[in-house]
């Protein structure tokens, strides 16, 4: 019954990922990731607070902005820190928070190179341009958090900046739901990222392997788990009685984690992809070679038949030479 399944090829692709993820143990480098993902958490938050301060913002705007997509300890653990960091903020700790930011997601970032190349059996970075990748997504995750906070708390500045710049309008007025609008900009800010993400950390192999479709799942996964994860955590209350005062670290780590699978499983959804996509790009190069070979052989054929009719003509002339030169 299981053979009659795998033939069906989308039950085939969904084990084709499932079996990727247990055989290169992707739940372990999961935690690797959520690891590296929490020592970047608060130093990332001390840049935040710098950057609510550079737009004149209250930090209460961001926990309730990020109300839907995280637990509630998480957020609680948020505005703790940010009012803590607002109220001690100066250019020292900014300094601090930059480069443990970059110091920790860099790390994030290798760790994550260090699987996708267990995943696909090739290296795309080594030695120092390895760590160089690393520090340059990092400090492109510092802009991609920017530009985040920018868009949600700073509500329709984007389009008015649209409107200005491509003279649309009326735009600005003409978008009433801009609770919703923003969540969609900012889900293509995400996007963008990982997409640019996967691409950097995927092989030179030809064919480049597809990161698009990859990329597209992740970001959507990573809001709509984040969403379910906050709803559950939010109408469960038992946890704290479990953990106590170390509930909302934990909340913190299995979000984390969470988010981790969903980044690496949406490059094994581009691996299983692109290995398909490198059959079907081996058959049809071996099809063209066969093709190539099997014209080159009718050719020679008709080469070789063209020759013998020469030699049989050319023998048939040389009999009847002969007959006319007979014995006299």
């Amino acid at each position: 019954m299981l053979d009659g399944l795998l033939k069906i090829p989308p039950v085939r692709f969904v084990w084709d990922i499932v079996d990727v993820y247990f055989t290169k143990r992707v739940g372990r480098a999961a935690a690797e990731l959520a690891y590296f993902l929490v020592l970047t958490f608060f130093p990332i938050l001390v840049c935040v607070s710098a950057f609510l301060g550079m737009l004149q913002l209250d930090p209460a705007l961001i926990t309730s902005a990020l109300g839907p997509f995280l637990p509630h300890s998480v957020l609680s653990v948020l505005q703790e820190y940010l009012s803590y960091v607002a109220g001690n903020q100066s250019g020292g700790l900014f300094t601090a928070g930059l480069i443990f930011t970059v110091l920790f997601a860099s790390a994030a970032v290798r760790s994550l190179m260090t699987i996708l190349e267990e995943i696909y059996g090739a290296v795309t970075f080594r030695g120092a341009g390895r760590l160089v990748a690393s520090v340059a997504i990092s400090l492109l995750l510092l802009v991609v958090i920017y530009l985040s906070v920018a868009v949600i708390l700073t509500g329709g500045w984007f389009f008015h900046l649209l409107e200005d710049t491509f003279h649309l309008d009326g735009l600005a007025q003409q978008v009433d739901q801009w609770q919703w609008t923003k969540y969609l900009v900012l889900l293509l800010v995400v996007f963008l990222f990982i997409l640019l993400l996967y691409r950097m950390v995927a092989p030179l192999g030809k064919p480049r392997p597809p990161v698009l479709t990859g990329a597209m799942l992740a970001s959507v996964a990573l809001a709509v788990a984040s969403m379910i994860f906050s709803y559950f955590m939010t109408v469960s209350t038992q946890y704290s009685l479990v953990y106590g005062s170390l509930a909302s670290l934990v909340i913190l780590l299995v979000w984390l984690y969470l988010c981790g699978n969903i980044i690496i499983l949406g490059n094994v959804f581009n691996y299983v992809w692109y290995t398909r996509k490198k059959l079907r790009y081996a058959r049809r190069q071996a099809a063209q070679q066969e093709a190539a070979e099997r014209a080159r052989g009718e050719v020679t054929g008709h080469v070789r038949l063209q020759e013998t009719g020469r030699l049989i003509d050319l023998e048939r002339g040389n009999g009847r030479d002969s007959d006319r030169t007979g014995p006299l």
